[in-house]
């Protein structure tokens, strides 16, 4: 794998090593961690998830060697609950949904 732009600090190039940062028992929790770690700009490359429409097995998440630290950070925030959402907060009304990307618009078939 040839260097990777945009380490931690934006400037130097990535080293292209992977490690390993999470395993999970399911499908979606790897996908809720991958989803969490790219939010903090984190590259993540997920590995283990089986094919076909019964998608099962473990998920095993990665990230650049440079960014080890902080994704175990953020995976341990998960872990403990300081991430939960409080019970009775409203997220929707703490949206500003004027920014959110709308339905794509459909292109009419070509008559022909």
């Amino acid at each position: 794998m040839g260097a990777m732009n945009g380490g931690p600090g934006g400037d130097q190039p990535l080293s292209g090593e992977l490690v390993l940062v999470d395993s999970t028992r399911s499908i979606t929790d790897g996908y809720l961690v991958r989803g969490r770690l790219e939010a903090d700009g984190i590259p993540v490359v997920i590995k283990g998830e089986a094919e076909g429409p019964y998608r099962m097995g473990p998920v095993h998440v990665f990230v650049p060697v440079e960014f080890e630290v902080q994704a175990l950070m953020v995976i341990e925030e998960i872990r403990s609950g300081r991430m939960r959402v409080p019970d009775g907060q409203d997220l929707d009304a703490e949206t500003n949904w004027s920014d959110a990307e709308g339905e794509p618009e459909s292109e009419p078939f070509p008559e022909g």
